[in-house]
């Protein structure tokens, strides 16, 4: 009752929140989008393999606004009401400005576009625009664009839920999670630092390990199998006293990293906060012979790794 009630109440609120329309039909746009719910904002994102390199110097900001009463609407449910209205705004960057001196900062608008779900006026529900006009300008109003645009195949295949780029609005993904309304097909990426973490701190190793396996053979170059990400991650599960969790990512890392010094070395110290001494030991005797043939560790590091390792060693000997 709870839900069929707050679609009602969308109903009526998203009829004035929602997609307007001229005597023509046209989508107008609105001039107070700015003010909706805030999904998301992406830098440089592109879809196809040789986009990749076109704005590398100077990336787009896509930010992404939906109506408000749809935002509830979703939270509660799962998934888009119809009279749902999403905005793209997508923004020219510049690094260099101010007192800014790294990074990316948003300029001037490029472009406007919607997407909106209204099934008394689409057969297939949602409908595309695009406000730019052929001189650069923002039009007032504009027809939806015909189904043969990409963005019609595009959305219906690739979108998480109901023909829209959850998968990009990292609050509603963990929502459509949680309401079971993911597309059968998606595929979620491989799992971030922060996520892998509560993973591995609430369901344990074992499954903390069969992620790490599943990313391996899917995306090998995800983040998360990165070593200095596991090693990192790894202090952070001794300093929340997750020590046998530590050392088994670290025995992990050193398994797919064997020539690591660097690995060999937070091993070594994961194995001391765990009371093992003489794994430790073990594990500071290999620092030392992988130090003498990984040249990946600058000389200064190298040096003092060395200089630790040994001090560690003496203090470990019976």
């Amino acid at each position: 009752m709870r839900i069929v009630l707050l679609l009602l109440s969308c109903a009526l609120v998203c009829g004035a929140q929602g997609p307007r329309y001229n005597s023509g039909g046209q989508l107008i746009r609105p001039a107070d989008y700015r003010e909706w719910v805030f999904l998301t904002s992406g830098v440089g994102m592109t879809y196809g393999p040789a986009a990749a390199g076109i704005m590398a110097a100077h990336p787009a900001f896509d930010n992404v606004f939906v109506t408000p009463a749809a935002y509830r609407a979703f939270v509660e449910t799962g998934t888009w009401p119809d009279r749902t209205m999403l905005i793209l705004e997508i923004r020219s960057s510049t690094s260099h400005g101010s007192i800014n001196k790294g990074g990316h900062y948003q300029t001037d608008v490029r472009a406007v576009e919607a997407a909106v779900k209204d099934a008394s006026r689409f057969p297939d529900k949602w409908a595309y625009f695009g406000f730019n006009g052929p001189d650069g300008s923002l039009r007032a109003s504009v027809s939806p664009l015909p189904k043969s645009a990409g963005c019609f195949a595009c959305h219906s295949a690739n979108g998480a839920v109901d023909n829209t780029f959850v998968q990009f609005y990292p609050t509603l993904l963990e929502i459509a999670g949680r309401k079971g309304t993911l597309r059968a097909s998606y595929q979620p990426p491989a799992p971030s630092p922060g996520r892998f973490f509560q993973l591995l701190n609430q369901e344990g190793w074992e499954r903390a390990e069969k992620a790490l396996r599943e990313t391996r053979a899917k995306e090998p170059d995800a983040e998360i199998l990165e070593e200095v990400v596991l090693n990192r991650l790894a202090y952070q599960l001794i300093a929340a006293g997750k020590k046998p969790e530590a050392v088994s990512l670290l025995e992990w890392v050193t398994r797919e990293n064997p020539h690591s010094a660097n690995a060999f070395d937070s091993l070594a110290d994961a194995y001391v906060a765990a009371g093992r001494n003489a794994d430790a030991l073990k594990a500071s005797e290999a620092v030392l012979r992988l130090l003498e043939e990984d040249s990946s560790v600058p000389p200064p590091r190298r040096d003092a790794i060395a200089a630790a390792t040994r001090k560690r060693i003496e203090s470990l000997k019976p």
